[in-house]
């Protein structure tokens, strides 16, 4: 059994931990600077002379390997540095205040990007530690949230965990921490790679900040192919804003504007669902219901000066032939 569901247990021998001691407030990253499996990454802590460990790995192809119970302390975190974050409190074992999570990079300098996979599980995974202890989806103060291990060690790890994709985890989390698989979207979509998806029924795709926004949108197990729907075009510039670009889908349409330039939806990031009664993102069947409307209104009126023009004349007709109209003889 696993804290977290995803997640293979490999855990390492409790005489190599903190036997429940974690009460934990921080959510520490790091990445390996070698090796190539999570699978790896978990024997090497099972078996290295000195009592390194994680709590989770996250590999490659997207495995999270678990290696210490949550409520253990793992070896991961030890000695603050000179130089590390200020609000890290000093004179106290770290390991049993934070969970560590790994994740693996052949690269010794740790300068490999995380993959599609990787990335997906490390949000995940990230999100659902966040909300089953309370730790702040944020980057980390002193009350807690998510911090990378350079922040401990800025001499010895600086490198540590290299270009891990903060931005992209914090933009995920403000988002609720949900994201939809390719697995999972029965068909609808192919992924072309570069973080675009093409969908297979419509033929339009979709990509990048908006595609992020359709795959953490809703809180259903489909997410956004269940409250969106389809795409129904590509992205489309919006006239007069540099940068912002919009998307039509089945039942909403995404608007991808990082500066707010076009509207600010309260706690909105930079993508967000457009107005559909104005603005660019008007359904384009309101203005020409609108115009049918006009034009029928047009109409009415014409027609009511027809029948006050033939009320008019069929008075006048009833006048003359009156008897009273007659001259008297």
């Amino acid at each position: 059994m696993t804290d977290y569901a995803e997640a293979i247990p490999m855990y390492v021998d409790r005489s190599r931990v903190f036997i429940d001691a974690n009460n934990p407030k921080w959510i520490v990253i790091h990445k390996t600077a070698g090796f190539h499996t999570a699978q790896e990454v978990a024997n090497y802590f099972a078996t290295n002379a000195e009592m390194t460990s994680t709590h989770y790995v996250v590999g490659q192809d997207g495995t999270v390997v678990q290696c210490v119970r949550e409520q253990d302390g793992a070896g991961g975190n030890c000695c603050l540095e000179q130089g590390h974050a200020a609000f890290l409190p000093e004179g106290i074992n770290l390991n049993l205040v934070t969970i560590s999570i790994e994740h693996v990079d052949p690269a010794l300098d740790n300068s490999t990007p995380l993959t599609d996979a990787q990335k997906r599980a490390s949000f995940r995974l990230i999100a659902d530690i966040c909300a089953r202890h309370g730790i702040p989806a944020r980057h980390g103060d002193a009350n807690g949230g998510i911090i990378g291990h350079f922040e401990l060690d800025p001499i010895s790890r600086a490198r540590c965990p290299g270009n891990y994709p903060w931005n992209e985890l914090w933009a995920f989390l403000e988002q609720g921490g949900f994201m939809l698989d390719i697995t999972a979207t029965r068909g609808y979509f192919t992924d072309l790679g570069n973080n675009v998806w093409r969908c297979t029924k419509t033929g339009y795709v979709v990509g990048h900040g908006i595609l992020d926004f359709y795959r953490r949108y809703g809180g259903d197990a489909l997410y956004g192919l269940t409250y969106l729907g389809l795409p129904l075009s590509n992205e489309t510039a919006v006239t007069g804003y540099q940068g912002v670009v919009f998307q039509r889908f089945e039942r909403g349409v995404v608007c991808w504007d990082p500066g707010h330039q076009v509207d600010n939806p309260p706690g909105s990031g930079p993508a967000y669902l457009m107005h559909l009664d104005r603005g660019p993102g008007q359904d384009p069947r309101i203005a020409t219901l609108q115009q049918q409307v006009t034009t029928l209104q047009q109409q009415v009126n014409t027609l009511k000066q027809e029948v006050d023009t033939l009320k008019q004349e069929l008075d006048a007709q009833e006048l003359g032939s009156s008897p009273s109209a007659k001259p008297v003889s």
